[in-house]
């Protein structure tokens, strides 16, 4: 399985806005072991509190949202235009009924790599700068 490399955010030449909204984005998590992806047009990047952040908003219901909640960290990858079959397929099938990456190998391509902070509604919390 591929092993993915942080890409430095200082050489990112994208429109977040493009690229998230009318591009789509995979979302990505999981370990060598077992992995699933899916697509998304929704979420966003930016900087919180002086860090780099993504945010991305996935339904419970969502077979990557398990390895998500279970897993420490999870990737966004942007794909060119020349692979909206793949972002298609990867949002169309189930990770439950086929290991769509396996399927699919360019979906491992990796262009940002940032730590899963996220907290559950229970468990969020408000912090202001100091």
């Amino acid at each position: 399985m591929h092993t993915f490399q942080p890409y430095p955010i200082d050489l990112m030449e994208m429109n977040p806005f493009t690229k998230i909204g009318k591009e789509w984005m995979l979302i990505t998590a999981g370990d060598e072991k077992k992995a699933n992806t899916m697509t998304a047009s929704w979420g966003g990047v930016g900087v919180l509190w002086g860090k780099n952040v993504v945010y991305i908003f996935v339904r419970d219901t969502r077979y990557t949202k398990e390895f998500i909640d279970n897993g420490e960290t999870f990737s966004l990858t942007f794909l060119d235009e020349s692979n909206k079959g793949a972002l298609k397929y990867l949002g169309a099938v189930s990770g439950r009924d086929e290991n769509k990456i396996e399927n699919y190998d360019n979906a491992t391509r990796c262009l940002i790599r940032m730590r899963n902070r996220s907290l559950s509604n229970t468990e969020s919390r408000t912090s202001y700068g100091q």
